[in-house]
């Protein structure tokens, strides 16, 4: 491809840019108008389905694919995802639900996967964004599952369990905790107040740092937050948005254990999506109390040539020492061998849920 050649002046330079402005906003101006018109084309067939995580998967990664430009591609992402969510609210408002209060790395989650355009509403917990959600055709609720550190999340995957909302997406969040304070200096802080995940993230720096703080437990960081301000010799452990929330100071950066330290979230919804480039699937079953039971899973799991990514135990919780599995495996629901794989199972075990088959993290 031959180099465009660029302007040698400043004031040419802007002109170009100003131009390009222009087009950028009238192209975007044009997509929105196509989409309020796909809204009123579903309308009239009786399609109500306006999110559609499948499609946005594959439109956002084939961009990422085109990325050619000296933008990083994560960059590129968040872009279209913003361009994203505020066209798709003109064609149907939707509402999604979140983990709170404000400033949380549920809501960053939210933002990262629905773009600033959605209402975003604030959930005291878990059980109250299912509830939520299930009332509501028009909602989704984020929900966290997984950390790379500290592993499952009890409380969402037991919701999952007894639910039937669907799986509709998956997104990883790398998560890089703060020491904030309304200190300016970290070595007149006396007490740590944060939620038992992000303790758990940060212990090794917290007895390396300040091996003599008070650790104090709190329901979230936003809460721990909100206990620390104004406070002598008080900080918490938080993102950075909440440091920018409560006005507080950042004393010190990315005071996570592991570099790498991610948080999976999942998005519910009501409907399954269909199939995009890379998809997962998640289900449940339990399985009858005999010699072999999950072996022959495996068996069958490995006849159908399944790239199982995860698999778990969950105590059945009106049954003593039952166990339900959660497994999860590369496919989608649709595929031929996925097909023969359910009909396998179902004459293995007692009980076969399919909870989603999902675009995977991109």
């Amino acid at each position: 491809m031959v180099k465009k050649k660029l302007p040698n002046n400043l004031e040419d330079n802007r002109n170009q840019i100003d131009l390009i402005d222009e087009r950028i906003l009238n192209l975007i101006s044009d997509r929105s108008e196509l989409v309020i018109n796909a809204g009123k084309i579903k309308k009239k067939s009786g399609n109500k389905t306006f999110y559609r995580p499948d499609r946005e998967a594959k439109l956002i990664k084939n961009l990422l694919n085109k990325n050619k430009s000296s933008i990083p591609s994560n960059k590129i992402k968040n872009i279209f995802k913003e361009i994203i969510s505020a066209c798709f609210t003109l064609e149907k408002k939707i509402k999604v639900h979140f983990l709170g209060p404000k400033g949380t790395f549920s809501e960053i989650a939210t933002i990262q996967h629905f773009g600033s355009s959605v209402e975003k509403i604030e959930s005291s917990n878990i059980t109250e964004i299912f509830n939520e959600v299930a009332k509501d055709d028009n909602s989704y609720g984020v929900v966290p599952i997984e950390n790379s550190i500290e592993g499952i999340v009890n409380q969402s995957l037991d919701s999952l369990m007894q639910s039937n909302l669907k799986i509709c997406s998956e997104l990883e969040l790398k998560i890089e905790h703060c020491l904030i304070s309304s200190e300016k200096n970290i070595n007149k802080i006396k007490s740590v107040y944060a939620h038992p995940q992000a303790l758990a993230q940060c212990r090794n720096w917290l007895q390396r740092k300040l091996p003599k703080v008070k650790i104090i437990e709190t329901d979230s960081s936003a809460k721990a937050a909100q206990l620390i301000k104004n406070k002598i010799g008080k900080s918490c452990i938080g993102s950075k948005k909440i440091g920018e929330i409560y006005n507080l100071n950042i004393l010190q950066s990315k005071i996570q254990d592991q570099a790498g330290n991610t948080t999976r979230f999942l998005v519910i919804g009501n409907e399954y999506p269909e199939k995009s480039f890379q998809d997962k699937t998640s289900i449940c079953l339990s399985l009858k109390n005999e010699q072999g039971a999950l072996y022959k899973v495996l068996q069958i799991l490995n006849k159908n040539r399944v790239n199982l990514t995860n698999i778990l135990s969950r105590p059945v919780k009106n049954n003593k020492w039952q166990y339900s599995f959660f497994l999860e495996f590369q496919g989608h629901a649709s595929d031929k061998n996925i097909v023969n794989l359910f009909k396998e199972l179902e004459k293995v075990s007692q009980d076969l849920q399919i909870l989603g088959s999902y675009p995977k993290a991109y």
